[in-house]
């Protein structure tokens, strides 16, 4: 089973390929990702969410701001651009549970 900073290098490394398939796998399968705009519940939701969002980051450079983990907690402040979008500031909290992420929230001022 993944430590929670196994979980959120694998969740990094999946969302580098773009595919959202992959990205889900890091997901339990009652997972809940909530952002500003919608809660999603489920793999299914979360996948749709990622199939939208992801191709808007093609060639994006992550700057990480701060990343800590703390028992199942990891929390991720961080900014970059590419030719697409332009996050100027950004958050993320996951919380992992067997080696997965069971909850994860994100707001950010995108551009």
């Amino acid at each position: 089973m993944k430590n929670p900073q196994a979980v959120f290098d694998s969740h990094m490394d999946a969302v580098a390929t773009l595919n959202p398939e992959l990205v889900i796998q890091d997901y339990t399968t009652d997972a809940i990702f909530i952002t500003p705009d919608k809660t999603y519940k489920g793999q299914q939701e979360i996948f749709e969410f990622y199939k939208e969002f992801l191709p808007n980051f093609k060639d994006f450079d992550f700057i990480t701001q701060k990343q800590e983990v703390h028992d199942n907690v990891v929390y991720f402040v961080w900014h970059g651009k590419n030719e697409y979008i332009a996050v100027q500031l950004a958050t993320d909290t996951y919380i992992t549970e067997n080696g997965k992420i069971k909850q994860h929230t994100f707001a950010g001022i995108i551009n």
